[in-house]
């Protein structure tokens, strides 16, 4: 738009300047009136070209400001200022001297009036000269804490943790003393924990290197995280840890901080330690850690829990490979492999659907609202409308890009929109699910498959001996009837599943 305004107030500007020389020798009433029109736009489509060509170095190839807009406002009014002086001096023939002379005197009484704003105007120059502030900065100032929204001419815009905005004075960061984080950097941030004093420390320690290495959401990996111990509590019988991580979004530290102390007390609980101090009065005895174990009730068979053990998983935790169990409670995502799954009839059954019916979704709306922005850079905006329909009738994301990229013409953008998309699609194992077996079998390779956790999983595993004596015992049959009905089974006998369980159990 200000490229039209630019070429609009040029082309006006030679038209100006076409009548006086075409109908000034012949209209001496407009001649003097078309001289001052010309030179005045002369003067401002000068001005405008000027400001044009000094907001592009300002400006990025994608039209956002690399400074504040500080600089545009300054260097603005100095241009048009400039442009007015000269068309008076040449274009009326005004003295200009006298004028500048009366402007420092107003200038002076104004600047009493204002040294307030004024202050916040030379604060907000001298923090463009220091260049201390981005947008996208972290500050905090005593109390206030926020990511930086936009820096203004006399203020500066914060947005907070709870989504609300605060407006500091540019004056308030010049004279104080301000923490900064650069936009990116990393930013260290701790979780604070207890453990019974009677745990070893180096355990803690490690499960807590082992949760920050495997990654958590939010969390940088580089610098890694590492955890110390800082006291003991001689009234509660613990000892307090520290996990030290890194953050990339320090706005978003206390959720970074949650997910964070929710991985380490899935890993510390499936090793049995509780992250917590021993109630007193309960008759724990010195020296015995507690184990807290959830029962699974009428899910998994009391044999199962008798022989298997209970190992809890947190939300974006990967099972690992070789762990084969029971599903006890809560939820796993688990990769179909390609062999297992008609591709081109799921997507055909998504976009035969009615488009007339509107449906609840059965993606989460967050998801959806990413997925839709990633297809509108091939589509436009009708994706937004094709990934609400087609998330109302599946709950796998993969799906849904599927039959969105059936409407992306050309093959290359194709192939960049499914890059974006889950490398397969993912079957749900609910309580009562058997996980992993095939592989612990030796049907298929141990780590063809990847399961996730989207909320909480509580699986019954069982190691050899527990495989053993479970097969050895009535309920061992109650194995075999749910393996029968895995996909990756079906084609195996109840004797045959029956026989690979044993010499597993033995060969383990």
């Amino acid at each position: 738009m200000s490229y039209v305004f630019s070429a609009l107030l040029v082309a006006l500007t030679a038209l100006t300047w076409l009548l006086f020389v075409t109908l000034a020798p012949e209209a001496d009433d407009w001649s003097l009136l078309l001289r001052e029109l010309a030179y005045f736009l002369t003067a401002i489509s000068v001005a405008r070209i000027v400001e044009v060509l000094v907001n592009s170095f300002v400006d990025d190839a994608d039209g956002n400001s690399r400074t504040t807009d500080l600089v545009k406002v300054m260097s603005s009014i100095v241009i048009y200022v400039a442009a007015v002086l000269v068309w008076l001096h040449y274009g009326l023939a005004f003295d200009i001297t006298s004028l500048l002379a009366t402007s420092a005197i107003v200038s002076l009484v104004i600047g009493f009036a204002l040294q307030n704003t004024l202050g916040n105007l030379f604060s907000g120059l001298s923090l463009e000269l220091e260049r201390p502030l981005r947008a996208g900065d972290f500050i905090r100032k005593g109390a206030i804490e926020g990511e930086v929204e936009a820096l203004k001419w006399r203020s500066i815009f914060l947005r907070t943790a709870d989504g609300g905005t605060v407006v500091l004075p540019n004056s308030a960061l010049a004279t104080d003393a301000v923490e900064v984080v650069r936009r990116g950097a990393p930013f260290r941030s701790q979780a604070i924990f207890h453990v019974p004093a009677e745990i070893p420390p180096m355990i803690v320690l490690e499960t807590v290197r082992e949760v920050l290495a495997n990654g958590v959401s939010g969390v940088a990996d580089d610098p890694p995280g590492s955890a110390v111990v800082l006291g003991t509590e001689a009234q509660t019988g613990v000892i307090r840890y520290c996990a030290r991580f890194y953050s990339l979004r320090p706005i978003e530290l206390s959720r970074q901080t949650s997910a964070v102390l929710t991985g380490i007390w899935y890993a510390l609980d499936r090793k049995g330690i509780p992250m917590t101090a021993a109630p007193e009065g309960l008759g724990v005895p010195t020296g015995a850690a507690p184990r807290w174990r959830w029962r699974a009730g009428s899910v998994v068979p009391a044999e199962f829990e008798k022989q298997g053990a209970l190992l809890r998983f947190g939300p974006g935790e990967v099972l690992p490979a070789d762990l084969a169990g029971i599903v006890a409670d809560g939820m796993l995502r688990e990769e179909v492999l390609a062999d297992e799954f008609d591709l081109s009839a799921a997507v055909g059954a998504l976009l035969e659907a009615d488009h007339g019916v509107e449906r609840p979704l059965r993606l989460d709306p967050v998801l959806v609202r990413e997925i839709s922005r990633q297809a509108a850079v091939f589509l436009g905006p009708i994706a937004f409308t094709l990934a609400q329909h087609f998330a109302g009738l599946t709950d796998d994301p993969f799906f849904v890009y599927q039959a969105l990229a059936t409407r992306i013409p050309e093959d290359a953008d194709k192939a960049r929109f499914l890059a974006l998309a889950p490398a397969r699609p993912v079957r749900r194992l609910g309580p009562g699910a058997p996980v992993g077996w095939a592989g612990l079998l030796g049907l298929e390779p141990m780590a063809a498959r990847r399961r996730s956790v989207p909320v909480h999983a509580d699986i019954m595993a069982f190691d050899r001996d527990g495989l053993v004596k479970l097969m050895a015992s009535p309920e061992g049959e109650h194995l075999v009837d749910r393996l029968v009905r895995l996909p990756q089974l079906h084609d195996q006998s109840r004797e045959a599943i029956r026989d690979l369980l044993i010499t597993s159990a033995r060969d383990a």
